[in-house]
């Protein structure tokens, strides 16, 4: 029976390969906790899930969707909330690409609920790219203690 690859590379190399490209986690446990990295929350799959990294980021996005998306990671990941909670700030910071005013009852329950910030596709794109890289990276710190 020949030997994976896997196994012919040293550990502490497959765990800081692992923290830097998670989508080839196979069932591998992070070092020093009994949890599982394919667990995790993934921050580029939320943000292709609202449409934001598939290749399209032209045109605009509604506010609330992509603060939502961030409010369900932070959830997800209570020991990355503090990056969560940044980037919801830098949404709101960003320029706007205008409101949008619906018909009562279309998409609100309040007149209030009823305008739509929208925001532009490519700057919320950028700031899920800068999340997912400080999560990673994080996550890599927290991997090279946990190994030390």
């Amino acid at each position: 029976m020949a030997p994976s690859p896997e196994s012919d590379v040293p550990r502490s190399i497959r765990t800081d390969v692992i923290a830097i490209f998670p989508c080839c986690v196979g069932l591998t446990v992070v070092p020093g906790t009994s949890r599982r990295m394919e667990d995790d929350v993934n921050v580029m799959d939320v943000a292709r899930s609202i449409g934001l990294a598939d290749g399209s980021v032209t045109g605009t996005i509604d506010e609330a969707d992509v603060l939502t998306a961030l409010g369900e990671l932070a959830k997800g990941d209570p020991e990355n909330a503090d990056l969560f909670g940044d980037a919801a700030a830098r949404v709101q910071r960003t320029r706007s690409a205008g409101v949008e005013a619906h018909a009562a009852g279309v998409r609100a329950t309040s007149p209030e609920a009823a305008t739509v910030q929208l925001r532009y596709r490519a700057e919320m794109a950028d700031i899920f790219t800068d999340l997912a890289i400080d999560v990673g990276l994080r996550r890599h710190r927290d991997l090279v203690d946990a190994t030390s």
